[in-house]
């Protein structure tokens, strides 16, 4: 497949910026000036260590960054990098069965910030006027079983939901028609779509 080598090549460089991310870079022999960490030929500088320790209170609300979980932090990432150069000698990193979960990871990730955009694109061209809203409420009344002005908010929020997932299908729905597609007939017994 021709894919199959350019999301090989794609997956070869996500992973060389995950680990040059997550502190797995080499680097030089004598330590920077500024290397809080070095474990091996690996080194976090200073900025790296702060900007990953942000990351974990800001992902970990409870978190309260003190003399003892700046400790916790620096044993962790020590730990997680030698068991990532441990995982690396054993050659684990090049196992099939690694390629391939990090590339569903990149695709689904990718997919993700790809919907995340376009949902916020498409927000923006909706827009629900009052008689919409209104003849909503008209159809749906006795099952809101609230008055007009109690219901409306609701009422817009459900009209919005709608409108935007009518905006995101015709926005797939074009992806596909420009698309160049084909399947096996003998998959499940499909045609060509």
């Amino acid at each position: 497949m021709k894919g199959r080598g350019r999301r090989a090549a794609v997956l070869f460089f996500v992973l060389s910026g995950f680990w040059a991310f997550s502190g797995c870079g080499s680097g030089p022999e004598t330590d920077a000036p500024d290397t809080a960490i070095r474990v091996n030929d690996v080194t976090i500088s200073t900025q790296e260590f702060n900007d990953l320790i942000k990351l974990q209170a800001y992902s970990d609300p409870e978190m309260s960054i003190s003399r003892e979980t700046r400790q916790k932090y620096v044993d962790y990432l020590i730990r997680k990098e030698l068991m990532i150069q441990e995982a690396i000698r054993l050659k684990m990193d090049r196992q099939a069965a690694f390629v391939k979960t990090i590339e569903t990871y990149w695709e689904s990730t990718l997919i993700r910030r790809l919907l995340d955009y376009k949902t916020e694109e498409l927000q923006k061209q909706v827009l629900i006027n009052e008689d919409e809203i209104q003849a909503y409420y008209d159809r749906h009344k006795d099952e809101l079983g609230q008055d007009y002005d109690q219901a409306k908010p609701a009422i817009e929020h459900i009209l919005e939901s709608k409108a935007l997932e009518e905006k995101m299908d015709a926005w797939t729905t074009a992806l596909r028609a420009d698309a160049r597609i084909n399947v096996d007939p003998s998959l499940a017994g499909t045609a060509n779509p």
